[in-house]
Order: C-alpha cells, then structure tokens, then sequence
C-alpha cells in the first residue's frame, strides 16, 4: 500500500440537526452501487411510513435510504448484508475515519498521477489480492481501502463474485472517478456512529431477532431475473434463487403478524407478485444502468410492497 498521504486540511463541517426539528439531514451515500436507491427515492418518499420506532435495513448495500431516512426520523438503525467485505468497509468508515481518509488519499493522488495502462494494472492488482493467501492477513483498514478503492473504478459500481468467492469484477476505466471525497465520507462517518447501532455481517432473517412491533424493515434484496441472461444475484457465494425469494416472502409475512412494518423492493413478476398477495403492491420505474450496451439500458418496472 502506497505510504498515507498527510491529513487533508479540509475543515469538518458539523453535522448539525436542522434548526426547528429535532433531525437531522440525509447525507449522499459513500458508495456507489448497481441497484442502488438513490435516484429512485423521489418515488419512494410517499411510501415510507410517517411514524415508526427503529429502522431496519438487512440488505444494506449502498444504504441509499438508510442514508436518507434514518437522519430525518432520527431512527436508530440496525443495519446488515451477508457481503462481508462491505460490512467491514461501513465498521471501518464509522470507527476509523481518519485513518480510512489518509490512506484513500495517498491511493487517490498515486491513481490520478498514472496513465490509463498503469491504473488498469493498479486496479488489476489490488482486486485480484484475493487470490493470494496474505489476503486473509489484512488489516480490516486495508480491507476498506480495497473495497473503496474497487467500488469507485469497477465498472459501474458492481459487486459480483465467482463460485470461488472471488471478486471478479473489471476494470472500468473512468478518467477521473471519485475516490478522495472527504467530506462525503466523514457525513456518512457520523451518520453510522449517530444512528448505526447494530452493524453486522448476517443474513436477512436476523430482522426476525431484532425488529419489533411498530418498527420499520426496508429489504432490498438481489432482485429476481427478468430473463435468464439478467441475473447479477452472484452477489454472494450462495446466491439468491427462487428459494431464497420464497423464504424472503415468508419472513415478510411473519414480520406482519408482529406488527412490524415493512417494504420490500424486487423486479416486476407475475411470480413475485404472488409471493406477496394480501399487501399493497406499487410499480416504480427504474433505470437500469448495468448492460454495457447502451441501448439495452433505460427505463424498467419495478414493484414496492408494503403492509402498511
């Protein structure tokens, strides 16, 4: 790893609550995500719930809306993925801020200086440091940094795996991607500590341990595939099939019988719709971004479920 950049000189602007609320404002989430929420939470705005206790979210991903909502509601939040690498890069950015700067800085300045050879390569060698068996021996810093790092200059922000759980992602070739952006990651730092408290590496169900009557879940789960060739659920090494859907619907259901509320996001079937029948089912419209070829990209359905 390139020798830490020295600290940057950017001053910290507060996070402050707003001034007749007791809330505070959402700040952008620090990664970028394929599936992500963010350009579609001018439509789901009207499906949250006005009132709610904590907030849920076990399918965590970029955090769009847990960036966005938790703040606003000043709802604590228990947050998880099964992508463990993910999970550590958010551990790491709420405890060890600081350092996590200093080290993207460095990696950031060394990027920016290389031509478009070099940083494929540089990409290629810090991606493919999971192959090595000094992989297992990095610090979760380093870790986070990889992660960041892979997340800015992967093509279109994927997180994909083979069946070896390697990631396998290639290079994206942006001229300028938007590694060194402190303070981003420093709102989002003090949104985790604030709200985040509950941060794991664990499978969905782990909302059926926590959430209680009159919280709120947010899943956003590896969508089905509206074909066969659309499928990106090798997100982690055991996938997420039909079977995992179907398990997903049942835990909405049980959710429900508790009193708990919550919307779930997924691709526009026949087949997910009946998973979900007797609650409220919406159509959004999403863009997709994810197909190299330009003109398979653009406008999808998409459905919102909710129980409330």
């Amino acid at each position: 790893m390139p020798q830490s950049a020295p600290p940057s000189k950017e001053p910290l602007a507060p996070y402050l609550p707003a001034i007749t609320q007791r809330v505070f404002s959402p700040v952008s989430p620090p990664l970028k995500w394929a599936g992500g929420k963010a350009a579609l939470l001018p439509q789901m705005r009207k499906h949250f719930p006005e009132v709610f206790g904590r907030y849920h979210e076990p399918f965590l991903g970029g955090g769009a809306v847990f960036f966005y909502l938790s703040p606003q509601r000043g709802a604590k939040a228990f947050l998880s993925d099964l992508n463990e690498e993910l999970i550590n890069f958010y551990l790491v950015l709420r405890e060890q801020v600081d350092d996590l700067l200093k080290e993207v800085r460095a990696l950031h300045e060394t990027y920016l200086r290389l031509g478009e050879t070099e940083r494929e390569k540089l990409y290629y060698e810090w991606r493919n440091a999971d192959r090595t068996p000094e992989f297992k021996k990095w610090s979760p810093l380093r870790r986070a940094v990889r992660f960041y790092f892979l997340n800015k200059t992967a093509f279109n922000g994927l997180y994909r795996i083979n069946r070896q759980g390697l990631f396998n992602v290639p290079w994206g070739g942006y001229k300028r991607p938007a590694l060194y952006r402190p303070q981003l990651l420093r709102d989002a730092a003090a949104v985790l500590r604030k709200f985040a408290v509950f941060l794991k590496a664990t499978s969905f169900e782990i909302v059926l341990d926590n959430a209680q009557s009159g919280d709120f879940v947010y899943f956003d789960p590896p969508y089905a595939p509206v074909s066969a060739t659309a499928s990106f659920t090798t997100y982690t090494s055991g996938g997420f099939g039909e079977a995992e859907q179907r398990h997903l619907a049942s835990v909405c259901h049980e959710l429900d019988r508790r009193g708990v509320m919550f919307l779930l996001s997924n691709s526009d079937l026949p087949w997910v719709r009946a998973l979900y029948t007797g609650f409220a089912v919406f159509t959004v419209q999403a863009r997709r971004n994810i197909n190299s070829k330009g003109d398979k990209r653009g406008p999808v359905n998409e459905i919102l479920v909710r129980n409330y």
